[in-house]
C-alpha cells in the first residue's frame, strides 16, 4: 500500500523582518511628510519675513518722500500767502518784489519736482491718492472746488500773478477775498492729503499694498 504524501508546509514570513520593514517604511513616510510640512512652514515664514521687510522699506521710502514733498509744497504755499497779503496791503514795492522773487523760486523748485512726485505718488500710494494730487480731467475744466491740489495751485498762481501785475502797473488791487478763499481751500486739501498719507503709512497700505487696496 503506497504511503501517503505529506504536503509541504508554506513558509511563514519572518515576523522580525516584517516588523523591520514596517519600521523602515514608517520612517521613510514620516521623513517625506515631515520634510514637506517643514519646508512649507519654512517657506511661508521666509515669505512673511520678506514681505515685512519690503513693507518696512516702502514705509521708509514714503516717509522720506512725504517730508520732502511737504517741505517744498508748504514753502510755495507760505510764500504765496505772504505775497497775497503784501499785495493786498500795498506794501512797499521793494518788499513786494523781494517776496515775489522768493515765491517764484519756490514755484520753480516745485515745477522741477512735479513729474517725480506724480510718479512716486502713483507707485507708492496708489491711483486714488495720485488723482487727488493731479486730476487731468477735472483740472482741465478748471472748476476750482473740484480741482486737484495741482489744479488749485495753478489757478491760485494765475490769480496771484494777475494781482502782482496790477501792483506793478500801479493799479489799485481788486478785492482779494476770493483768492484768500482759494488759498484756504488749497490748504485744507493739502492737510487732508498729508493726513491720509500718514494713515496709510501707519496701516501699511503703501507700495504694492496700496495698489491691492485700490482695486
Amino acid at each position: 500500500m503506497p504511503s501517503a504524501q505529506v504536503s509541504p508546509t508554506p513558509a511563514r514570513p519572518n515576523s522580525r523582518s516584517f516588523e523591520l520593514i514596517k519600521i523602515v517604511v514608517t520612517l521613510v513616510l514620516t521623513g517625506i511628510i515631515g520634510g514637506g510640512i517643514t519646508y512649507f512652514y519654512q517657506d511661508r515664514a521666509q515669505r512673511n519675513q520678506q514681505e515685512a521687510k519690503d513693507l518696512e522699506t516702502a514705509r521708509e521710502s514714503v516717509v522720506a518722500f512725504l517730508r520732502e514733498f511737504a517741505d517744498i509744497l508748504e514753502r510755495r504755499k507760505y510764500l504765496g500767502f505772504r505775497c497775497l497779503h503784501a499785495l493786498k496791503d500795498q506794501s512797499p514795492p521793494n518788499e513786494v518784489e523781494e517776496l515775489w522773487k522768493s515765491y517764484m523760486e519756490a514755484v520753480a523748485t516745485w515745477n522741477l519736482k512735479w513729474n517725480l512726485y506724480r510718479a512716486l505718488i502713483l507707485e507708492q500710494l496708489g491711483p486714488d491718492l495720485q488723482k487727488r494730487f493731479y486730476d487731468e480731467a477735472a483740472d482741465d475744466i478748471g472748476d476750482f472746488p473740484r480741482c486737484s491740489i495741482t489744479g488749485k495751485l495753478i489757478i491760485f498762481h494765475t490769480r496771484l500773478s494777475a494781482l502782482h501785475k496790477q501792483n506793478i502797473a500801479g493799479t489799485t488791487p481788486q478785492n482779494t477775498k476770493d483768492i484768500e478763499l482759494m488759498y484756504q481751500s488749497l490748504a485744507e486739501d493739502c492737510y487732508r492729503f498729508y493726513s491720509d498719507v500718514i494713515s496709510r503709512i501707519q496701516e501699511g497700505k503703501v507700495g504694492k499694498r496700496s495698489w491691492t487696496d485700490s482695486r
